[in-house]
């Protein structure tokens, strides 16, 4: 039930956005010495958002408060906001520089804007800059005022069960999932300085699928329901693949599968699409191996026989501690970068753990930072995937094409992840998108 005022008109609901409106005005009446810092946190990745770390951030901002007579605010959005007085440009970034390392995996960390703007902070001046901040205030009143709008309005979520996952699946037969597949290159170092796509990795994006097929359903909420829709979903990827318009087809396809899915007429399907084309690598995920032992095994014999390979998936350092990887005796072992595996005890256990198994056949994966790809080349790794990666591709993509000027480089990294949809469909040369070229550093 919305809350009224005096005179039955709603109450205007308080937020940490309005209250930083008001402090803001108040500065203006006085501006002389007065700094603002705003830290951009909600554009951190998912998986680096969580609240504990937030939380952690805006504690170490709690002495600037007070050295500096500062108000602190944490935004509905986890963004958040200094105003101080007479602060020193190098203690603000002393205390920026601790943030970046609290985040470090995070790409928004070490990328800046196509303005060449630093992504991670903004820095005003309210001297000078008073009117540039107080309109980006009023922004962020308008985007807080938006978000609780849609939280109202928004449909009630309800887990996946038994009687819904039948209304999904007949979506799912409906519905042109291509759209929502999704493709990331494997970066192969030939040496530190030269690398090639060793095979392009094609998913689903689950988020994008929640949004099409069931907005009002947690498809996650039920891993054993969801089990059975993720091999339905695997029906239709490789479907989409098979007729997904590529202009140059990769070297290899990679795609994550459920090892039933290996058995079935679908796959066989596939393969005869692409034999003697391209290759094929199956990703399994450690849980769904466990649950089918005997199937797994008699699938990766019969896909070795065909030429294919075969990859473990989802491995970290925690799971190297229980899982002897080679026993699978798979072609790679897939491996999520952590920034504690640049801990030496950390790399030591990883290091033990992968060399039954051989560097050569570790895939470092979820590598978002220069840092991470240096780590791995250091130990002796030669596979790569991640979103530093998806950048530096881009990148080499738009200096060799003719028609870069019209694209940003983020542009032209969306468009290299998707098969098909609006971002292909704006891009002025499809064969680059599908081309892939070699890589080469400047170091």
């Amino acid at each position: 039930m919305n809350a009224t005022a005096f005179g039955g008109k709603p109450q205007e609901i308080v937020t940490s956005e309005s209250l930083l409106f008001d402090a803001a005005e108040r500065v203006g009446r006085i501006r002389e010495g007065r700094q603002a810092l705003h830290l951009h946190l909600s554009q951190l990745l998912p998986q680096n958002r969580e609240d504990a770390r937030i939380r952690i951030a805006f504690r170490m901002f709690e002495s600037m408060v007070d050295m500096f007579r500062g108000q602190m605010f944490l935004l509905t959005n986890n963004d958040i906001v200094l105003i101080c007085k007479d602060a020193r440009l190098a203690d603000l970034d002393a205390i920026v520089y601790k943030l970046r390392a609290l985040f470090s995996k995070d790409p928004l960390t070490y990328s800046e804007g196509d303005d060449g703007v630093d992504r991670f902070v903004t820095f005003y001046d309210l001297e000078m800059e008073y009117d540039t901040f107080f309109a980006v205030c009023a922004d962020l009143v308008a985007q807080s005022k938006k978000r609780v709008a849609d939280a109202r309005t928004a449909p009630q979520v309800v887990p996946l069960d038994s009687r819904n996952l039948a209304r999904v699946l007949e979506r799912i037969s409906g519905t042109d999932i291509g759209g929502v597949v999704r493709r990331q290159p494997c970066i192969r170092f030939v040496d530190k300085t030269h690398a090639e796509v060793a095979f392009q990795e094609f998913y689903m994006s689950i988020g994008d699928l929640q949004k099409i097929l069931a907005p009002d359903v947690n498809i996650l909420a039920n891993r054993w329901l969801f089990q059975h829709l993720s091999q339905v979903l695997d029906l239709r990827v490789l479907s989409v693949l098979q007729d997904g318009g590529f202009r140059k087809l990769p070297t290899a396809f990679s795609v994550n599968l459920n090892v039933a899915t290996v058995e079935t007429p679908v796959f066989q399907q596939f393969e005869a699409a692409v034999r003697g084309k391209a290759g094929i690598l199956v990703e399994f995920q450690l849980v769904d191996i466990f649950n089918n032992l005997d199937t797994f095994f008699r699938v990766r014999d019969r896909l070795r026989r065909n030429g294919h390979k075969t990859v473990l998936d989802g491995m970290s350092p925690i799971t190297l501690q229980f899982i002897d990887a080679e026993l699978y005796e798979v072609d790679f072992v897939k491996v999520a970068w952590t920034a504690d595996m640049a801990d030496d005890v950390v790399t030591a256990d990883v290091l033990n753990s992968l060399r039954p198994v051989g560097f050569d056949h570790v895939i470092l994966s979820r590598c978002d930072t220069e840092a991470s790809i240096e780590w791995g080349l250091h130990q002796g790794f030669r596979h790569f995937q991640g979103r530093f990666l998806d950048t530096m591709v881009a990148a080499i993509t738009m200096a060799q094409c003719d028609k870069a000027s019209a694209c940003t480089v983020q542009q032209c990294n969306s468009r290299h992840a998707v098969i098909s949809g609006r971002p292909r469909a704006e891009c002025g040369n499809n064969d680059m998108l599908d081309l892939f070229p070699p890589l080469r550093t400047a170091r």
